[in-house]
């Protein structure tokens, strides 16, 4: 029976259709008191700037995750800058920041040694200063101790050090070779740079010539592995070549994405050649401008933004058949336009751009221009948060969030530098970052030693060698003590008696005064009267050449060929 009791309670007691739950104070009794605890839904606060006052106007209702909207400063690096900054690379302490610009230039921010005038630390020229090639994409490496740099006018992507000074270039390959897969680097200019997550000694870069190239940093040489893109829809650049606008690891570094005319392609980031992707979509987007691709930290899930069609897309990679999310009136300021994930990759923020005019909105087109905006979204569904206001009259282009920090940058097409932050007081606030200089009173040498450039390399100008150096005039006085110094100079040196110093060998009286005495005459003598002392020698005992060269052997006296000694013959006269 005990055994019997025991299977008792795992046997229903009752079947079919149950009775409801009981209603009144019985039902409440019954229920546990965290269930019994209303649940309140909060209504959709209006769109709120920077700016406005309080905490909970900057936090999000749904996830409870405080954004840095508090506090702002404005990074601009001259008043006269006006070109557009393209790019933007945070290092992962949060204290050093790249801006780079359409002249070619990237702008050093170190917040660290900055204070409130808010100067750039120093000025890079990674690439030709006269050419002025727009920097596409800075990227830190995961450690923070190298910065990769491409252009758009050259097809060689450059590595940095964290001070701005080039350590190696990377190989550019053969232009007039068709197949891409045939030559070490590429032919056309670099799109864009990606570090491995897993591998800081890994990257990829993609260019205007249909390809992705995986490199080492440490070998400049050539790439390890090529992946050559294709697409169905026809449109390719001049040459029958793709523009890939994109390519970005997954979080794990098993996976590549890349972008190009419209098209999402995913490959496998193993070694060798790739022929084929793992799954692609080609109608994306719509073809034409830019595209940019994110992958989310479960790396099943992607994001892609396109210029073309201004739309944000979220995507599953077990089934790139349709998109799982789409957000329209996402407008892009061009195609460096970017978007970027909170640290909880729970909000995607991205920079909007001025909407497409029309011939009769002409007034709307000017004030949208005047305002600039940054858009968060839910990365689950892409439903709009908020819009925060950004005092810029241009476009935001280049976005990033911290994810140590939690601060947010926001580059615009007026030539300045966004950063959205709080205060370590505040809730969220974590010192570093802007909040290192937002606040500190500026030195006396803050001018001077702020905005220092550094060039590309090694520069040596002719006139600094010592050859085509110019001494400066000197006075009578001068002069004679020159020529005083020179010719002790040229003044032999002196016998060094006792024991040697200085690197010369000592001598004593003797071995100087015989050295007087017994003098080299070997200079002096005759070298042909040397010789003839010598022949009687040589006739009366041969030993080498006469043995062979004699009276016996050649028949007569040895001697010298006179046969050509004669008269010449007159040369005739020409006619």
């Amino acid at each position: 029976m005990g055994l019997s009791d025991e299977l008792s309670k795992f046997i229903p007691k009752d079947f079919g259709k149950k009775k409801k739950q009981p209603t009144g104070a019985a039902s409440a009794a019954a229920i546990p008191t965290k269930e019994r605890q209303p649940s309140i839904i909060r209504p959709h606060r209006a769109i709120r700037s920077h700016s406005d006052g309080d905490i909970d106007g900057d936090r999000d209702a749904s996830t409870s995750l405080l954004l840095p909207l508090r506090h702002h400063i404005q990074l601009t690096p001259s008043t006269t800058s006006k070109h557009s900054v393209s790019t933007l690379a945070w290092d992962s302490t949060g204290d050093l920041l790249y801006s780079g610009t359409h002249q070619g230039q990237l702008h050093l921010w170190d917040f660290a040694s900055m204070d409130s005038t808010l100067h750039p630390t120093g000025t890079v020229h990674p690439y030709e200063e006269g050419q002025r090639q727009q920097i596409r994409m800075a990227r830190f490496s995961r450690p923070g101790t190298h910065l990769l740099v491409c252009s758009s006018g050259d097809a060689r992507a450059k590595l940095l050090d964290r001070g701005g000074r080039q350590v190696r270039e990377f190989k550019r390959g053969d232009m007039y070779v068709r197949d891409m897969r045939r030559t070490t680097g590429h032919v056309a200019p670099v799109t864009c740079v990606d570090w491995n997550p897993r591998d800081s000694t890994k990257f990829i870069s993609a260019a205007a010539d249909s390809t992705v190239r995986l490199w080492n940093s440490e070998v400049a040489a050539g790439q390890e592995q090529v992946i050559v893109c294709r697409s169905k829809t026809g449109s390719t650049t001049a040459g029958g070549r793709l523009v890939v606008s994109s390519c970005v690891y997954s979080v794990d570094g098993a996976i590549l994405g890349t972008a190009f005319n419209g098209t999402l392609a995913l490959w496998s980031a193993g070694g060798g050649s790739a022929t084929r992707p793992l799954q692609q979509v080609d109608a994306a987007h719509m073809p034409g401008d830019s595209t940019v691709v994110r992958f989310l930290p479960d790396s099943r899930r992607v994001l892609t933004r396109s210029g073309s069609d201004h739309m944000v897309k979220l995507w599953d990679t077990r089934m790139l058949v349709k998109p799982l999310a789409c957000a329209p009136g996402m407008y892009a300021a061009g195609e460096d336009s970017d978007m970027a994930l909170s640290p909880s990759a729970r909000h995607l923020l991205v920079g909007l751009g001025s909407p497409p005019s029309s011939a009769g909105s002409s007034q709307g087109a000017v004030k949208a221009e005047m305002e600039a905006k940054l858009a968060v979204l839910d990365t689950g569904t892409l439903d709009l948060i908020r819009t925060v206001s950004v005092p810029d009259s241009g476009s935001i282009i280049n976005v990033l969030w911290h994810p140590r920090l939690n601060q947010i940058a926001a580059s615009s097409s007026t030539g300045s530098t966004h950063i959205f932050y709080n205060n370590i007081d505040e809730c969220g606030g974590i010192k570093g970052g802007a909040t290192l200089c937002a606040n500190k009173r500026p030195s006396a040498n803050s001018s001077r030693r702020n905005n220092a450039e550094v060039a590309a390399g090694q520069i040596i100008t002719p006139h600094a060698l010592p050859l085509f150096r110019e001494d400066a005039p000197v006075s009578a006085a001068g002069a004679k003590r020159r020529r005083e110094a020179q010719r002790a100079k040229l003044k032999p040196g002196e016998p060094v008696y006792g024991h040697g110093h200085g690197g010369s060998i000592g001598v004593n009286e003797t071995q100087h005064l015989m050295k007087s005495i017994m003098k080299d005459t070997l200079r002096d003598e005759d070298p042909r009267e040397v010789l003839l002392r010598y022949a009687g020698v040589a006739e009366a005992e041969p030993v080498f050449i006469a043995t062979a060269y004699n009276k016996d052997t050649q028949g007569g006296e040895p001697g010298s060929d006179q046969s050509d000694t004669g008269a010449v013959p007159e040369m005739k006269r020409r006619k």
